[in-house]
Formats: structure tokens, sequence, C-alpha cells
């Protein structure tokens, strides 16, 4: 497994991350589907996601989305979420290894850090700058919701190969 992919599948993610991690984030992933429906995406405006647009029912790329957006969970969200302390540190974790990384881990798994991979520099470095421009054609109408979200996960899918 290459772990310096960007998009990752559930079974990458977890490949990577472990079973423990990815058990606690499909906990709060499960909260967050209600909330971020209410709020449409205060989070994904906040972080400069260039594959957001309010008139998407939930995000385009969800199930290949990158692990920096797997770990991102609003205060609503956590606060909302009823995590053991056991569940707390596991969170921690991936955030300390990060700050005290002395052998390349961090970037291996955050490939982009400190750039979120999703904002106008992160797609650019990625090249895929024409995500900007279905984004515009599906809020334009020129697209329904599956086409845009198709041809958003094959530019991610297709990103460096």
């Amino acid at each position: 497994m290459n772990t310096s992919r960007v998009f990752l599948t559930e079974s990458e993610f977890e490949e990577i991350f472990g079973k423990e991690i990815s058990r606690v984030l499909q906990v709060l992933s499960k909260n967050a589907t209600h909330i971020c429906s209410l709020c449409k995406g205060d989070c994904c405006r906040e972080i400069g996601c260039r594959l957001y647009s309010e008139k998407f029912s939930s995000c385009p790329i969800s199930e290949i989305r990158p692990r920096e957006c797997r770990f991102h969970f609003c205060h609503r969200i956590v606060d909302a979420t009823p995590l053991s302390q056991e569940y707390r540190e596991v969170l921690e974790e991936p955030t300390k290894d990060l700050l005290k990384d002395e052998q390349g881990i961090g970037a291996k798994l955050f490939p982009l850090f400190p750039q979120f991979p999703l904002d106008t520099e992160g797609l650019r470095s990625l090249g895929i700058e024409e995500a900007g421009s279905v984004i515009r054609a599906f809020e334009n109408g020129a697209l329904d919701q599956d086409q845009a979200r198709d041809i958003l996960k094959d530019l991610c899918r297709n990103t460096g190969k």
C-alpha cells in the first residue's frame, strides 16, 4: 500500500491507521451525517474545500475522501458524540505522531501537510484544478449531482497515475 496516496477508501484508511482509529472515526462519522446536513457544510467552507458546494446533499467524494477530511470534525460533532476516554486518546495519537515526527512518518501519512489537499493550492499541487469547473457546472445546472460526483471521484482516483 502506498501510504503517500491522498484519496483513500475505508479499507485503505484502516490499513494505514488501524482498526481502532478507523472504528472511532466511524462513530464520529455517524453523528456527522445528521449534524452536517443541518449546517450545510460549515466545516467544508472553513477549511477551504474546493469540492464543497451547498448544492451537494453530502461530500461528493466521501467514500474516497482524504485522511485529513476523515480526521476533521467540528466541535458540534465531537460534543454530540459520546466517546469513552479510551476513544478520545485513540483520536489524539495521529496528532501526537505528527508533532513528534522524527522519521518522516507524518510526511508519508499526510503527504501535503500542512497544506490541505482540497483547497486551491492542494488541488493545484495534485494536478486537479479542473475540479473547480466541475463544481461550477454542477451549480449552474449543466451537471446533475450524480454526474458531478462521478467526475470528481474520477479526477481524484486518477491523481498521480
